[in-house]
């Protein structure tokens, strides 16, 4: 009777880690969006990826997943910059942007919002060919 239950037990246990791993870096999503957001940068490609997964104890005093996630990041769109953020229990624990100086980063003009989905995001309106809008 238990040879039956095995295999239904074992992809029900698969199921459930998946499903916890897809939230958590549905989460590590959230938090580098809004990383970025506050640091004026784009998130490239709207993802994070693993990179290192390790158990330690929380401040709870049980053992918890601790995630390390990479994302790419751009200041005008045609750089590409690498950032990390560090995760457990749905918590932000560090993060690693890349060091924009003030001359490096540039400073853009309020666009009208053409697309209400830009609105509140990290998307930043870039100038049109012709027309530059840098301070």
């Amino acid at each position: 009777m238990y040879d039956a239950l095995l295999p239904f037990i074992f992809v029900l246990t698969a199921i459930y880690v998946w499903q916890v791993a897809l939230r958590a870096r549905e989460n590590a999503r959230l938090l580098g969006h809004q990383l970025c957001a506050q640091a004026k940068v784009q998130l490239l490609d709207q993802t994070v990826a693993l990179q290192r997964l390790g158990v330690e104890r929380g401040s709870d005093g049980r053992l918890h997943w601790r995630r390390r996630y990479r994302f790419e990041v751009s200041t005008d769109g045609s750089d590409r910059h690498q950032g990390t953020l560090d995760v457990m229990q749905d918590r932000l624990l560090g993060h690693s942007l890349p060091m924009f100086g003030s001359a490096e980063l540039p400073q853009w003009e309020a666009a009208p919002n053409r697309d209400a989905n830009v609105d509140g995001s990290n998307v930043v309106a870039f100038p049109q060919q012709g027309r530059s809008t840098l301070h």
